[in-house]
């Protein structure tokens, strides 16, 4: 197989992942509220702890998906620097 297939293959894969982890965390993100909880009496609220719960979540996905974005983005650089490469070198 060609470099070029390879890579779109592999980027056609990240993107899709990198969708995924986005629409999940908007999906968990959907139900946080912007309730403050002031007094220790509150930590035992069912609430308090669906907040915490959620956030917990929300932190735990954020290195995956700077890293499938990330691997997203090298391989776009990537595939416009083979097409790019390629195009020079077919000019005459």
């Amino acid at each position: 197989m060609q470099p070029l297939a390879i890579m779109s293959f592999l980027w056609i894969v990240a993107v899709a992942a990198f969708v995924a982890l986005m629409v999940y965390r908007g999906h968990l993100t959907q139900h946080e509220t912007d309730e403050l909880f002031l007094s220790d009496a509150d930590e035992s609220s069912n609430r308090h702890r669906e907040q915490e719960e959620i956030v917990r979540r929300v932190n735990k996905m954020k290195p995956w998906v700077t890293s499938t974005g990330g691997f997203a983005a090298l391989l776009t650089v990537g595939i416009i620097g083979l097409e790019v490469t390629r195009l020079i070198n077919s000019i005459p």
